[in-house]
Formats: C-alpha cells, structure tokens, sequence
C-alpha cells in the first residue's frame, strides 16, 4: 500500500494517553501509521488547542515531540476556504477551527484527515457538505475517518 499523506486532528493526539477503548485504538492507529510510514501532517491549529488545554498540555505536546510529523504553513487560503465552509452550511462560524483543519487538510492536498470528532467532522453528512464545497471551489474532495475507521479500512 502506498502511504498516505494524512492531517491530525487535535481530537486524535488529545486521545493518545486517553485510558478508554479510544485511547487504545488511537495507540493502535498511531503505530499503524508508523509501521507503513505514512506521512503525518498539523496546523498551527493543533499546536494551539493543544495549548489551550490546561490540563493535558503538557503530555500532549511531549506526544507530539516523540511523533514524525509535518507543520504546515500558516495558509490564507485555508481560512478563505474555511469560511466558504461555513457560507455553504457546512457548520457556523463558531465551529471555525474545525473547519479550519478541514481547509488546511485540503489546500495541502492530504490523502485524509484523522479526527475522533465525529459531531463536527468524522459524519457522513459533514464529509458530504464538505466535499461539495470542495468541489464547487476547485479542489478535491478529501476522506475523513475515525482513527478506528482507518484501521478498519487500511490495516
């Protein structure tokens, strides 16, 4: 199987240390993902809800350092397309960094994105919405999976 380019989403790296089945599928995942050397990439976006959660900063930027992966630049286009998000019903203005690891996921041409948030990104009639916008604006559309899914599919 050729590797994948894949975007981290804040939810999977939060996950990592988590003692719940996700936590375990999200070890799972990582070393999946190691073994085949996919390509792991981030945003600054990450690195900043990383840092804006308190209580699991720390172990979670200590994660981040023991991991191979890519930062993207900072993109203008991203946030453009993030807002094309949101004028074309994919979720409000509020929802804006979620829609931003999807933007930054796609101007970057990533395989997939990987996120445990499955209210905001990981849902069948979000990855619709999303890949109609993507389409109506000249990109391609792009998978997004539970790390769970992406086991299941690509293991």
């Amino acid at each position: 199987m050729k590797p994948f380019k894949i975007y981290l989403d804040t939810s999977v790296v939060l996950m990592y240390d988590d003692h719940s089945q996700r936590g375990i599928i999200t070890k799972e995942f990582f070393k999946e993902v190691s073994k085949n050397n996919h390509q792991l990439v981030i945003s600054e976006i990450v690195n900043t809800e990383i840092t804006d959660n308190k209580a699991k900063r720390e172990s979670n930027l200590s994660f981040l350092s023991t991991i191979n992966y890519k930062l993207l630049p900072y993109s203008d286009e991203s946030y453009y397309l993030a807002w094309t998000y949101v004028f074309g019903g994919v979720l409000t203005h509020n929802h804006l960094d979620d829609l931003l690891h999807i933007a930054y996921a796609t101007i970057f041409e990533c395989d997939v994105i990987v996120s445990w948030n499955r209210k905001h990104i990981a849902k069948p009639i979000k990855i619709q919405k999303i890949n109609v916008c993507n389409l109506k604006n000249n990109y391609k559309m792009i998978a997004i999976y539970t790390p769970e899914e992406f086991l299941i599919y690509f293991k």
